[in-house]
């Protein structure tokens, strides 16, 4: 893959304030994402549509909020790649990307239950997507869950078990952290992108707006 593929992540909490456009124009003109994904909406993301036009963006995957909770939505802009649906669940959308140059990868954003036995469910269908395909991909979002202690200030006592399944998780998807820069903590968690096949990038944490968490970009090639 030649081509530098800009993608923010952010978990907005609540997208039905009027800040939400704001703060979108403001990512998307600082740091022109191709793609650019919102979750936890906690509203339809179907009514995110005509803001996100606004953007420049054109074609839109989703799943909705479930009651106040939840909603994903990825924005594609019309650039010189092709995206295609290939799942969806409550906790993810998973992509398939072709290139101009024909080269093919995966994107799955991720919105996990803050309830482990559905994190599990949202692992089983991520383990199969591994097992099944091994182009590259990329595996990014609000996992709501960590991999150490060190990951997390303050709240709850972390339990070494929580953090063992999840790096197991990883494992078994033949997913590896791919790091970032930038502020560590993003809210009282986390972003984590996992990827698999892409040999360099840059991932960074943007700065925090307020009463959200700090988005995230990832820039990466394969």
């Amino acid at each position: 893959m030649n081509t530098n593929i800009k993608i923010i992540l952010w978990n907005c909490r609540g997208a039905a304030g009027k800040d939400f456009f704001r703060y979108s124009k403001y990512y998307t003109d600082v740091y022109k994402p191709e793609i650019f994904v919102c979750m936890e909406t906690r509203c339809d993301p179907k009514n995110l549509h005509n803001p996100l036009k606004k953007l420049a963006f054109c074609h839109f995957f989703s799943v909705d909020n479930v009651g106040y909770a939840g909603g994903i939505i990825v924005a594609c802009k019309d650039e010189k790649f092709k995206v295609t649906l290939c799942s969806n669940d409550e906790q993810w959308i998973h992509l398939r990307i072709v290139n101009e140059d024909g080269v093919n990868w995966k994107l799955t954003a991720v919105y996990a239950s803050p309830y482990e036995q559905k994190r599990k469910l949202m692992w089983d269908a991520l383990k199969i997507i591994a097992s099944t395909d091994i182009s590259p991909w990329i595996v990014a979002g609000d996992f709501n869950d960590i991999a150490s202690a060190n990951e997390k200030r303050g709240g709850s006592q972390v339990l070494s078990r929580k953090c063992n399944i999840f790096r197991s998780n990883m494992e078994e998807c033949n997913l590896h952290d791919l790091g970032s820069s930038g502020p560590k903590f993003t809210w009282r968690g986390e972003y984590i992108v996992e990827a698999k096949g892409f040999l360099n990038g840059w991932i960074g944490h943007l700065e925090i707006k307020p009463g959200d968490c700090c988005s995230l970009m990832v820039m990466s090639r394969c």
